[in-house]
């Protein structure tokens, strides 16, 4: 399917769809899940699986009737739905739990519902830097982008997107540390 008619398929009203196009959204979702499980392994222990978030994002892009340009805005838009799914999850879910075993472990360990929120809280700070580094990683943490897709939608070169990549992941990482 070319991006011309996924963008215009996505923008259509879905209840009156052809097979064809039935098919092409369901390969769609089919990408969203995988995006989701991508997300399920990077992001442990808020109690979602990987059909609920994709269908909470899925719900949260058709209750806003917001019209996407084109393939790449509608998978960022997917991105920071997850994310958002992802951090209220972990907010409901602020418990702290235990390795069982504590000989491997000399401090008891925080579950990852509190590293998510650290995450977002460093994400937060980091948007308040540059915006446009919280943008790339957003889409490429939360939304598995590819760096070229990330580019056309932000308008600058695939370079400076993987620069800003790797500068984002640096920065988060000493701040979570």
């Amino acid at each position: 399917m070319d991006q011309a008619n996924l963008t215009q398929l996505l923008n259509h009203d879905q209840s009156e769809l052809t097979p064809q196009q039935q098919l092409d959204i369901q390969t769609v979702y089919q990408h969203l899940k995988k995006i989701a499980r991508s997300q399920r392994f990077k992001v442990k222990g808020t109690g979602i699986n990987t059909t609920a978030l994709v269908n909470e994002a899925w719900l949260k892009n058709q209750k806003t009737a917001k019209t996407f340009n084109d393939r790449n805005h509608f998978f960022a838009y997917s991105a920071l739905a997850m994310r958002h799914i992802l951090l209220n999850e972990a907010k409901r879910n602020h418990v702290i739990t235990y390795v069982d075993d504590q000989s491997e472990v000399g401090n008891p360990v925080l579950s990852d519902s509190i590293q998510l929120l650290d995450l977002e809280k460093q994400l937060i700070k980091l948007k308040a830097f540059d915006a446009s580094l919280e943008q790339v990683f957003t889409y490429k943490f939360f939304g598995d982008m590819d760096f070229n897709d990330i580019a056309d939608l932000m308008g600058i070169s695939e370079r400076t997107v993987f620069r800003n990549w790797k500068k984002a992941r640096a920065m988060l990482a000493v701040a979570l540390k």
